[in-house]
């Protein structure tokens, strides 16, 4: 239909237009069928035509259709056709009477997206207020409704504060003249800015804001880069103050300023002073160094002469020439700000500084102007500032001059060692420098560390092993492939260092009247220590081949060890899979080195029982490993006392239910009922229902089982648990220990489960040997390094 002058049109005109017309008049001509004579048998079949009704048979079948109630009424209504004509003239029919009263109530849509957003973020707290709920947290389930309610009342002020306040309602970009994808790009883009605009009033910038308003921006740029001339500039401002803002979470800031940079300039929107300074910076960090450059020089006589702008531009200036290594001009820029009567932070020379010290030419020109800054700065010159010049002179390999600040730093420039031949006492000593390492160390500049290290050894101080296996240890934690490399060569290098001294002292004792001194580069002795870091390392790392070289030399070194190494050792053999020799090596060194074992060393010797590293024992082998595992109960009771806390007596579970399994998997119904005592009567131990679950089945995953159609023993076993507290309860409430309706504590109910748990093994035990179990217990007990006490009473639960 053509377009029609008004809004609002009623009834329907007679009329077809043009291309219609020609539509009508391109349809293809119907073939016509041939005509031939019908037979008799076809008028037959052919149905009877109904013959046209006369006025009263007519008004007579509709009276008849009206009182069977089939007759519809079929009024005639009055068609409404609508309109829109947007700001460009061009006019769009509008669907219904519902979307033209939208579009009277909201004409932008502006409200009706709002309300979207306030309906997706209801959805979404709901979902997770319901993840949280059916996970047990309903407490945390109705905080987290009874904030977002919160939240909503207050974006249902916002929201009449955008149709009350005419300044937000400025911000928004006009989305007259789009449709589809593009228009819905530019309502988010609107929203956005409303609502980090009102965060911005009231200092309630978060990181959300910042990431959704650029997201939304950068989705809206291709539809505005076509009508740049339709954003107001307040929404530039919006824009420029938001995403250039200085927050530590803004961490693409530059890349903001430099598009937004563009952008601005392409809309024709005039960058202030400050604004200008800040797009050159983003260009330059961006990438365009050359460009940035020069655009600052075309500058110099607007931006460089301002007085406000002074400052701000040749500091610019002398970062981007520092950049880029061209040290004349940043000296000239340098003086420049020094003979300007502007006031000045004194450290704007740090990155001067810096460029001087990586200019080999200019190092002694940089260690003036650093003497030139404290001067300058006197008692507010802080720490943070000494740490980053010494940065600067250890990063380029200048540590001596790196050491001249340190100096100054910790005597406050009562020692000055420029100039001078040797160093003083106090100075050329390694606990000196150790602080030094010490506080490169933790500030995680390891490579300063090194060439601190690498200078004591020029200059005749050794490094204590203490301060070298500090860097050795970071050099490990770090997990960097080249500081790996750098900690074993000099661990190998210090233990070489001890590996010597071990043959000189050898030599010596044969040699009465000759002194023998070692030749070393200066590197200290490996101590156990060095030895433990290596060993943990190559541990980690799976690296068995190393840990054979690594024990031959800590073996040579003459160094006792301790159980860390131990444990490292015993460890480093169960992951190359020579469990067997790991029981022997503990015992050779508990006997050689008079060790005393902690609760990782048996952790490691239970892991290493056939019955923990192969998936089945043969029944042929049982009374074998029988023996096994209770020698090494004994072992571990004549211990004991490495288990003892400032609580008491308290040993690690996984340590204890590894020591339960063992039993079950090797049928020592006797030896485990004896060892779960023990665990309980000796070392407090009490079973959380996992383990208590996994003995009664059988098994080591409980999860796997309840998988399978063997889930019902779980179930089973969970009903029996059950039916016991429920008894005891009762038992417990009669005796008055708890109060009727009153629950167990969780204390009380493990301890009753545990109770359960070790009735079960005693049943199982004494109907497999009936008259016997008595004999078997006191021999197990004998064997595992029990009193026979603990055996003697078999039946002290009575069943409930």
């Amino acid at each position: 239909m053509p377009p029609r002058p008004t809004l609002l049109e009623f009834g329907k005109r007679n009329f077809i237009c043009n291309s219609c017309l020609s539509a009508l008049r391109k349809r293809p001509i119907v073939t016509p069928w041939p005509i031939r004579q019908s037979s008799q048998a076809a008028d037959s079949l052919a149905p009877t035509r109904t013959k046209r009704r006369s006025p009263a048979q007519e008004s007579e079948r509709l009276k008849t259709l009206k009182a069977l109630g089939l007759l519809k009424d079929s009024p005639q209504k009055l068609s409404v056709n609508y309109f829109e004509q947007g700001e460009s003239g061009g006019i769009r029919r509008v669907q219904d009477a519902e979307e033209f009263s939208n579009i009277l109530t909201d004409p932008g849509g502006e409200l009706d997206a709002r309300l979207k957003e306030l309906e997706d973020q209801l959805q979404g707290v709901t979902n997770i207020a319901k993840a949280i709920e059916e996970m047990g947290g309903k407490e945390e389930a109705d905080k987290l409704r009874r904030q977002f309610a919160r939240d909503s009342d207050g974006h249902a002020d916002d929201l009449l504060e955008e149709i009350d306040n005419p300044s937000i309602s400025l911000l928004a970009i006009p989305i007259s003249g789009l449709n589809g994808n593009r228009q819905d790009r530019i309502h988010r883009l609107n929203n956005w800015i409303r609502r980090c605009s009102r965060a911005w009033e009231k200092n309630d910038i978060l990181p959300k804001d910042i990431q959704g308003l650029w997201k939304a921006y950068s989705a809206a740029r291709a539809t505005m880069s076509e009508r740049w001339h339709t954003v107001p500039t307040s929404t530039w401002e919006v824009l420029w103050r938001i995403l250039s803002a200085e927050y530590t979470f803004n961490t693409n800031r530059m890349s903001h300023i430099y598009t937004l940079a563009k952008d601005m300039q392409q809309s024709g929107v005039a960058l202030r002073p400050e604004q200008q300074i800040l797009a050159l910076e983003a260009i330059f960090i961006d990438g365009w160094e050359n460009e940035a450059i020069e655009n600052h020089r075309r500058h110099v006589s607007t931006l460089g002469a301002n007085p406000e702008t002074f400052v701000s531009f040749w500091q610019l200036g002398l970062q981007m020439y520092c950049r880029v290594g061209d040290l004349e001009r940043a000296e000239r820029v340098a003086s420049t700000i020094l003979q300007s009567p502007h006031e000045t932070d004194p450290r704007f020379v740090q990155p001067l500084i810096k460029l001087c010290a990586e200019t080999p030419t200019a190092v002694e020109t940089g260690f003036q102007l650093y003497r030139d800054l404290r001067a300058s700065l006197g008692d507010s010159m802080t720490i943070e500032d000494y740490d980053t010049i010494i940065s600067y002179f250890l990063a380029s390999g200048n540590t001596e001059y790196a050491l001249f600040i340190f100096v100054d730093m910790m005597k406050s420039g009562s020692i000055d060692l420029l100039g001078a031949g040797q160093y003083p006492p106090s100075v050329a000593n390694p606990f000196f420098f150790g602080k030094w390492l010490k506080r490169l160390i933790g500030m995680g500049d390891l490579e300063g560390a090194f060439n601190v290290l690498r200078f004591m050894k020029s200059q005749g101080i050794t490094p204590r092993a203490i301060q070298v296996n500090g860097l050795i240890g970071a050099w490990l934690r770090s997990g960097a492939a080249d500081n790996t490399k750098k900690a074993e060569d000099v661990a190998w290098v210090m233990i070489n260092t001890r590996l010597q001294f071990v043959e000189l002292r050898r030599r010596r004792s044969n040699l009465s009247g000759i002194n023998l001194y070692s030749s070393g580069d200066g590197w200290p002795r490996a101590n156990l220590e060095t030895f433990s870091l290596l060993a943990e390392n190559y541990k980690e790392r799976s690296l068995t081949a190393k840990i054979g070289p690594l024990w031959q030399s800590f073996q040579e070194a003459e160094i006792a060890p301790d159980s860390f190494m131990l444990n490292q050792l015993l460890l480093s053999f169960l992951q190359d899979g020579k469990g067997e020799t790991v029981l022997p090596m503990y015992q050779e060194m508990v006997k050689r080195f008079n060790l005393k074992p902690d609760s990782h060393t048996f952790m490691a010797l239970w892991q290493a029982l056939p019955a923990n590293r192969f998936a089945r024992i043969l029944p042929k082998d049982f009374s074998t490993e029988v023996s096994r595992t209770r020698a090494l109960f004994a072992e571990m009771m004549k211990h004991a006392s490495i288990f003892k806390s400032k609580d008491g007596m308290e040993i690690d579970i996984f340590l204890a239910r590894n020591i339960l399994h063992s039993f079950r998997k090797i049928q020592d119904h006797a030896g485990l009922l004896l060892a779960y005592r023990a665990l309980r009567r000796i070392l407090n131990y009490n079973p959380p229902d996992m383990v208590v679950f996994e003995m009664l089945i059988g098994t080591l995953d409980l999860e796997r089982l309840a998988k399978r159609k063997e889930g019902s023993k779980l179930i089973r076993a969970r009903t029996s648990l059950d039916h016991y507290l429920a008894h005891r309860h009762r038992e417990l409430v009669k005796s008055g220990d708890i109060n009727d309706g009153e629950d167990m504590s969780l204390e009380m109910r493990t301890e009753e489960a545990g109770n359960f748990l070790e009735l079960q093994l005693e049943t199982a035990f004494s109907d497999l040997e009936e008259g016997d179990a008595q004999r078997l217990a006191i021999k197990a007990a004998g064997e595992m390094g029990l009193h026979t006490r603990a055996a003697e009473d078999t039946d002290s639960h009575p069943n409930p």
